[in-house]
């Protein structure tokens, strides 16, 4: 795939890089907005997926991105002047090493890359290893990662899993939605674990004022992204669970998600539920649509005298009853991570770490992550190094260790 760089003050509005081939383009941006237009012409006839659409990935680069140092690194694949894939990576340095990775993969679930119906379906593993050798080279990296990448989405294998892929260390966990949300409890709950969970929605719905809301005004939305950070930090103390929102910058990165900013007060890229009683805010969930998509993105539940009766279960069977009864929602994601309510509604889905060096100083790092990532893995799945872990993590925390 022969290319040369693009140098006209026209590509330079597109993109830093513009690289020509028979068949494709390859253009690289720093700049998220002017690139959005391929995303938008995308939009009707793409697989997608919410973590890595041009608002979210707008307010992750501009918090917590520029808190790490990461500059955006967009990549645009044009087929005859028509945009194909959406990539959007985010270019990091450190010890000399330059690291290419998804933009935004510290908080988001999965990473699919913007594509084509027809594209993806089509595209060969020769076109995928011409097109990330070349962006290395364009951005001058020494190192792609690729994380959190579906094994298989959407009826093939992902293009974006390289041959020597690695399991990550978590699943995401999903499933189609059937419209009878009835059938689903059934199908995924013994008769006793339904008895005992409409037990405890009874229970909660027996307090004054109990309401499930998918908030719809500022107030609301306010006053449920207070109650989520406080129940977030609360449980990492009790537990010694890492709040990867604790900080100022992860907090605005929520906040513009929730079009809860000034520059932004109309946009909203999450929907923020809770389950309100008495007067209180006992759980709350933050979720994501992308198509027919509903992605239950991250969840808070108050640590009080309503805890025994389970309201982080009562919402999220609530919101997936809602899901079902809405005919343009098909499939539930829960996202990252192996909690007992996840795996009693939906199913794991495989997802794959690539790498690709091109240097001898990326050789090293992909050596490094690899056997990082393999630590990470083996203590994390260990049933007796995680619960130490566990253990470390709230003795620290309750003992105000830094």
């Amino acid at each position: 795939m022969s290319a040369a760089n693009a140098t006209n003050s026209s590509s330079e509005a597109e993109g830093k890089f513009a690289r020509q081939s028979p068949d494709l383009q390859i253009v690289l941006s720093d700049d998220i907005q002017a690139s959005a237009s391929s995303w938008q012409e995308m939009a009707a006839g793409a697989f997608s997926n919410p973590y890595q659409s041009p608002g979210w990935l707008s307010a992750w680069s501009e918090t917590i991105g520029k808190e790490l140092g990461v500059t955006p690194v967009i990549v645009t694949v044009m087929e005859k002047e028509k945009p194909v894939v959406v990539l959007p990576l985010g270019l990091q340095t450190a010890a000399g090493t330059s690291t290419l990775s998804f933009l935004g993969h510290q908080n988001g679930n999965q990473n699919t890359a913007i594509w084509d119906r027809d594209f993806y379906l089509a595209v060969t593993e020769k076109q995928i290893s011409e097109i990330l050798s070349q962006i290395c080279e364009d951005a001058q990296a020494d190192l792609l990662l690729l994380q959190n990448v579906p094994e298989t989405w959407h009826g093939r294998p992902h293009p974006l899993v390289l041959a020597d892929a690695t399991s990550s260390p978590s699943p995401i966990f999903s499933r189609r939605l059937p419209d009878d949300f009835d059938a689903l409890f059934r199908e995924t709950h013994s008769k006793s674990s339904r008895k005992n969970l409409v037990r405890k929605q009874r229970h909660l719905q027996s307090v004054n004022g109990y309401r499930v809301v998918r908030a719809e005004t500022e107030i609301d939305r306010r006053k449920g992204f207070e109650a989520f950070i406080e129940q977030r930090s609360k449980r990492a103390q009790e537990a010694g669970i890492p709040n990867v929102f604790a900080k100022d910058a992860a907090r605005q990165f929520l906040e513009r998600l929730l079009g809860l900013t000034i520059a932004e007060p109309a946009h909203e890229e999450l929907d923020l539920w809770f389950l309100e009683a008495d007067g209180k805010i006992r759980s709350t969930y933050l979720c994501a649509k992308d198509g027919g998509t509903i992605h239950a993105y991250s969840n808070s539940v108050a640590h009080d005298e309503l805890l025994p009766n389970s309201p982080g279960l009562v919402l999220i069977k609530e919101i997936i009853e809602h899901a079902c009864a809405d005919p343009k929602t098909t499939e539930l994601d829960l996202g990252l991570g192996e909690e007992r309510y996840k795996t009693s509604w939906a199913e794991p889905v495989s997802l794959k770490d690539s790498r690709l060096a091109v240097s001898l100083k990326g050789n090293v790092k992909k050596s490094l992550e690899a056997l990082r990532m393999q630590a990470k893995s083996a203590v994390r799945n260990s049933e007796v190094l995680w619960p130490l872990v566990r253990q470390m993590r709230r003795w620290k925390s309750t003992s105000g260790g830094s």
